[in-house]
C-alpha cells in the first residue's frame, strides 16, 4: 500500500496543538521558565506559585524582603522574559 499524502512531523505538530487547546498552557510554561531563569536562584526559592493569565503573571513569594527586592527589579525582569521568549508575551507581574 503506498501512501501518497504524507505530512512532516514539524507541520503537524502546530496544528495539534491548536486543536487540542494547549497553546496556553504551553505558553504559560514557557513564561515560568523564563521567569525562573530571569530572577535567579535567589529569589527563585522564596517562589511558593506562579500563575500566568492573560499577559499578568502572578507569583506568590513567602518572604516579604525577597517580594520588596523582586518589586524594585519588576521592569528588568518582564523584559529580561520578554526576551528570552523572543515575544511581548508578558505584560505585568503581580508579586503576592
Amino acid at each position: 500500500m503506498k501512501r501518497k499524502d504524507f505530512m512532516k512531523i514539524g507541520d503537524v505538530i502546530p496544528d495539534y496543538i491548536k486543536v487540542m487547546g494547549i497553546a496556553g498552557a504551553l505558553v504559560a510554561s514557557k513564561v515560568c521558565a523564563a521567569f525562573d531563569e530571569a530572577v535567579g536562584a535567589t529569589i527563585r526559592k522564596y517562589v511558593v506559585s506562579r500563575e500566568f493569565k492573560g499577559g499578568k503573571l502572578f507569583v506568590s513569594m513567602n518572604s516579604s524582603v525577597a517580594r520588596d527586592a523582586a518589586s524594585k527589579m519588576k521592569n528588568q525582569i518582564i523584559q529580561s522574559v520578554n526576551e528570552r521568549l523572543e515575544n511581548s508575551v508578558l505584560k505585568e507581574i503581580i508579586f503576592r
